[in-house]
């Protein structure tokens, strides 16, 4: 079995050791380490990427697969490369340091959050994902407001501020059943523990198989992005450490960028940009009731036949009000429709004593249109071409 020496020793950058196996599969290269610091995929968290190097050649490690099943037993690693080594090579393995401190970062401040989640609301985390691109996802079995997010927030930090310890610990089976922790999950290996916190206090105790900082502080900061409901709890989007750092700093420019596009000071904007949405929302509205009013007087002077396009954002109120206008001056079925070829059409359609319902079926087949309604009028959806829309017509009419 490969010594998982990144358990614990997770700041070690570089491993002098020895090449065990290498497994060919298809097309591809595996090889086994004596040991390794390598962290594989696992527990919701990508694998480590580095290179090793033999006296012949250096080969990239792309990916670490863990075999077997921590419930069954022990567990090995393979690791996917771009090349082969020789089984009974030795190499110097080299971490990719800045990706790994990365997710140490995250990692270790999701168990912050979720120990403070667990302490005082007593919500388990029931879900965690660390991906490169996006924020760190956990999910926790019970439902938390906005205040209350905005408190562990505030309390998650000044738990970085206080430079805690972070340990690892690999309790007996005896010495298991005395201790209170998280992810308690029954395994027939070994149970690794992360403590955060010290004598005086405990923030968390988790079993987790990831790398982890050694203080509190190398975290540096834990923001929360979003959250919202999900599967009956909540789903908390976060970011730590650079990253968390990063998307502070591109907030902030993109605020001054538009206070300065305003000429006021950042403090101001946001109730500048409100007042701005205020405005334009009552000016869309006076310009689609001044469109609506245009419509309905041209459908009287017979500008108009059975269809109305408008590429203005027509309210529901607006198109109803067309509708009612060209079923009582057409024959026929009749439709209004708001959009464009690009963004899709909005519709109500129908006509004077005939049944909409029939026609809903038809433009459903015809133009995949989407929606419905009664026998008096339908209403939806359609992303197609108005020229489309206007053959299909012709068919019907």
């Amino acid at each position: 079995m490969t010594e998982k020496i990144y358990e614990k020793q997770s700041y070690i950058k570089e491993y002098r050791t020895v090449v065990t196996d290498c497994i060919k599969e298809d097309d591809k290269v595996y090889i086994k380490l004596k040991e390794t610091i390598f962290f594989p995929e696992e527990g919701g968290q990508y694998s480590d990427s580095g290179q090793i190097m033999s006296k012949d050649k250096t080969v990239q490690v792309l990916k670490g697969e863990l075999l077997g099943s921590a419930k069954e037993g022990q567990t090995d690693i393979r690791y996917l490369v771009d090349s082969d080594i020789e089984a009974g090579t030795e190499v110097l393995c080299i971490l990719n340091w800045d990706e790994r401190f990365d997710r140490m970062q995250n990692h270790s401040g999701e168990h912050i959050l979720s120990g403070l989640i667990h302490n005082d609301h007593g919500f388990n985390n029931v879900g965690f994902h660390l991906s490169d691109d996006e924020p760190v996802t956990l999910a926790v079995d019970g439902l938390l407001n906005e205040e209350q997010i905005k408190e562990l927030e505030k309390k998650a930090n000044a738990v970085i501020y206080r430079d805690l310890p972070i340990k690892d610990s690999y309790p007996s089976k005896s010495e298991l059943v005395n201790i209170t922790y998280r992810s308690k999950i029954d395994i027939a290996g070994q149970v690794r523990l992360i403590t955060i916190g010290d004598e005086d206090e405990t923030i968390d105790i988790c079993a987790c198989c990831a790398p982890h900082v050694k203080r509190t502080g190398a975290i540096g900061l834990i923001k929360i992005i979003s959250f919202m409901k999900f599967k009956g709890g909540t789903q908390l989007s976060i970011l730590c450490g650079r990253r968390a750092l990063e998307y502070v700093t591109k907030n902030i420019d993109n605020l001054n960028k538009i206070a300065k596009g305003f000429s006021t000071h950042p403090d101001n904007a946001v109730a500048i940009v409100s007042n701005l949405k205020e405005e334009n929302m009552a000016l869309n509205a006076r310009v689609s009731e001044l469109t609506e009013s245009m419509i309905i007087d041209g459908i009287k002077k017979n500008e108009y036949g059975s269809l109305v396009f408008s590429d203005m954002d027509l309210s529901a109120s607006n198109m109803k009000n067309i509708y009612n206008a060209l079923t009582q001056l057409r024959e026929g079925y009749v439709a209004v429709f708001a959009g464009n070829d690009k963004k899709g059409y909005r519709f109500y359609a129908g006509g004077k004593d005939l049944d909409a319902v029939k026609l809903s079926e038809m433009m459903r087949q015809s133009l995949a249109a989407k929606g419905g309604g009664s026998s008096e009028m339908i209403q939806g959806r359609i992303d197609c071409e108005r020229e489309k829309i206007v053959n299909f017509w012709e068919t019907i009419y």
